[in-house]
């Protein structure tokens, strides 16, 4: 049925002049519904939550609503976090009179429900704002706005085109508006998007702390929306402790033709020092290719040349086996699901992430070759205010695969294994201080014991790993502390680290794991920051294995948002 016969027989009575009119109140009117479905952040009414949801229960309205007659505005509503400009040209809120002049109720929950189905056409999307932006990029998100055939479906598809141009990072604003169509169309609607888009030029800096307590300073520069379809150019440095460093050319490439598909393509090259642990460095020089779909799932190919040396010459047999050079050719699956509040001290929720790497893809039978596996848990729970409890696991398993398998000596690559210990890992003990290890070579003199060289064990790392971690978290009751997020914990850890392989090249045992746990307890404070947390803690150590390094009493750390 056309838009004019549906009318028609809507309402036989009337003209096509005033059939247009009420299409046009049809429009605003559902507008007006959605006014109170999702109402701006500087109103007085309760708001509605937004979390994941597309359709709000109509008993979340209030029964009834009063229009008046108001000049023409705009203002700004939430849509399922995202913003989208809904305009009321001159329609009414507040009160409403009757014929005799009385002031009657107007249930606007019975109009929504009347005209949410509403049959239309689109008659036009217009971009404003776009000064850098290709047309091209816009055809591609709003093409489904045009196909839009009810009121209801229009502004879902507003709404998700509204995420897909925010998630590009080029816009410092997205508003997309929706209004009745001209007279002569009248069961059509007219969408303007407008956007702000951001500086082209991006400059970052800052200083870091990593988990091992090691301070680093980062320095890098963007260009935002390089060619007009949301791409991004960044040139990454960071000067790391000691040696410690890394330059990083990265291509985003949001949209592969109609696929709307984020690939980034890097270049890097990366000195890790790992010394004053493991007696070692790895340089590392390679490239990259990232693809992360509209889901939870990412792939990830990297092709890298690696080599490893020892600049103590201190190095225990173990590590020396290691030395050399390689090549790494893998191939990587990343599936996560988070449905955390936040990512920092979330309340409630879980997060759940798997990974699994694939190395030796390739031609040359001499590349590292190898099969990882990791899987990590997190929930949380608020049972009363100021009250939190918090869960995590991690498990992970590497298997050497091809003539790294039949090498007794050196098995999996170091740079690849797990290592255990440390804030944000295994609390009270030192960084990378649990797990198999191997005795240093002695210094030659006593002026080379000082500093670094006082560790006199290699971590080794290892192929099997479990991690568990609880927590009681509480808000202080000063309030200057729990209104900048510190909060205290009481807290349970435990874990264990293995070789794949045991002596007599034999397979770790489910025995032989459950022996090798470690644990320990504690309280302190945690300082929440964006990309993790600092925690000063007190720990006391339950249960350590021959060779750890236990860190008992004051630790202070940083553990990132996934530790």
């Amino acid at each position: 049925m056309s838009g004019d016969n549906f009318f028609r027989a809507l309402r036989p009575g009337e003209g096509p002049r005033r059939r247009a009119n009420r299409s046009q109140q049809d429009i605003r009117a559902l507008t007006c519904a959605y006014r109170h479905l999702y109402p701006s952040p500087s109103s007085s009414r309760e708001p509605v939550s937004q979390r994941g949801a597309t359709e709000v229960s109509l008993s979340a309205l209030a029964p009834t609503v009063h229009f008046e007659r108001e000049p023409k505005y705009s203002r700004v509503y939430r849509f399922w976090a995202f913003f989208l400009t809904i305009p009321l040209h001159g329609h009414a809120r507040g009160t409403m009179a009757d014929q005799a002049g009385q002031k009657q109720p107007y249930d606007y929950q019975e109009r929504y429900r009347h005209v949410r189905q509403k049959p239309l056409s689109v008659y036009s999307v217009e971009v404003k704002g776009d000064e850098r932006t290709r047309p091209g990029l816009f055809a591609k998100v709003l093409d489904p706005v045009y196909r839009a055939s009810t009121l209801d479906e229009l502004r879902v598809r507003c709404v998700e085109a509204n995420a897909v141009l925010n998630s590009y990072d080029i816009f410092d604003r997205v508003d997309i508006e929706m209004d009745a169509g001209p007279r002569e169309h009248p069961d059509s609607a007219k969408v303007t998007v407008e956007v702000s888009e951001k500086k082209k030029l991006n400059l970052k800096g800052g200083a870091y702390v990593s988990q091992q307590g090691e301070g680093s300073m980062e320095v890098s520069v963007g260009l935002n929306n390089a060619l007009g379809y949301a791409e991004k150019l960044d040139v990454e440095f960071i000067k790391g402790h000691e040696r410690s460093n890394s330059c990083t050319l990265a291509w985003n490439q949001p949209r592969v033709g109609n696929v709307d598909v984020d690939v980034v393509t890097r270049a890097f090259q990366q000195v890790s020092c790992s010394k004053r642990l493991s007696s070692f460095d790895e340089t590392a020089r390679g490239i990259s290719v990232t693809a992360v779909g509209g889901g939870p799932a990412t792939v990830d190919y990297s092709l890298v040349w690696r080599e490893i040396a020892d600049p103590t010459r201190l190095a225990s047999k173990s590590v020396r086996h290691q030395l050399g050079h390689s090549l790494k050719s893998s191939v990587s699956y990343t599936y996560q699901v988070d449905e955390r509040d936040r990512p920092v001290r979330p309340g409630a929720g879980y997060l759940a992430r798997v990974r699994s790497e694939l190395a030796g893809v390739g031609w040359d039978p001499q590349m590292t070759r190898f099969l990882k596996h990791e899987a990590e848990v997190q929930a949380a729970h608020t049972p009363a205010e100021g009250v939190t409890f918090f869960a995590s696991a991690k498990l992970g398993a590497m298997m050497p695969l091809g003539q790294n398998a039949k090498d007794p000596e050196k098995g999996t690559c170091i740079a690849d294994r797990f290592f255990l210990g440390g804030i944000g890992s295994l609390r009270g003990f030192e960084p990378h201080g649990a797990g198999p290890s191997d005795e240093r070579r002695p210094p030659p003199t006593k002026a080379a014991a000082s500093g670094e060289n006082l560790i006199t064990r290699d971590a080794l790392g290892g192929d099997v790993l479990a991690q568990l971690f609880a927590s009681y978290q509480l808000e202080p009751e000063w309030s200057k502390l729990r209104d900048i997020g510190v909060y205290g914990h009481f807290f349970v850890n435990a874990g264990t680290l293995m070789p794949w392989i045991t002596g007599e090249r034999k397979r770790v045992s489910g025995r032989e794991l459950a022996d090798s746990f470690r644990a320990s307890v504690g309280v302190g404070l945690v300082f929440p920051l964006p990309v993790g947390n600092i925690e000063v803690n007190y720990c006391h150590t339950l249960r350590s294995r021959p060779g750890d390094r236990v860190k008992n009493g004051l630790q202070i750390g940083l553990a990132t948002a996934l530790a």
